[in-house]
């Protein structure tokens, strides 16, 4: 995507028609540590912004001790969606 900019590699869209396939590539960061390389989904621009807002809570539940993580656009603790 777009032009080369100061010898940095460009950006690659790749869309995947079986979710399986799409999550195969997606686990497979693991090798590309150490690479200028990496891997991350993408998001609508609504769901970008909604993801940065539930980053200083998934912190804070994780310094509370508990298991936090996002799915698309929702906060999980412990297993369980927490609703704004």
């Amino acid at each position: 995507m777009g032009s080369k900019f100061g010898g940095n590699s460009r950006k690659i869209v790749a869309k995947f028609h079986v979710y399986k396939e799409k999550e195969i590539v997606r686990k497979q960061w693991k090798h590309l540590k150490g690479t200028p390389y990496y891997v991350s989904e993408q998001f609508p621009k609504e769901v970008v912004d909604k993801r940065k807002q539930l980053y200083p809570k998934i912190k804070a539940a994780r310094d509370d001790g508990k298991n936090a993580g996002i799915a698309y656009d929702t906060l999980y603790v412990d297993g369980k969606p927490v609703r704004n």
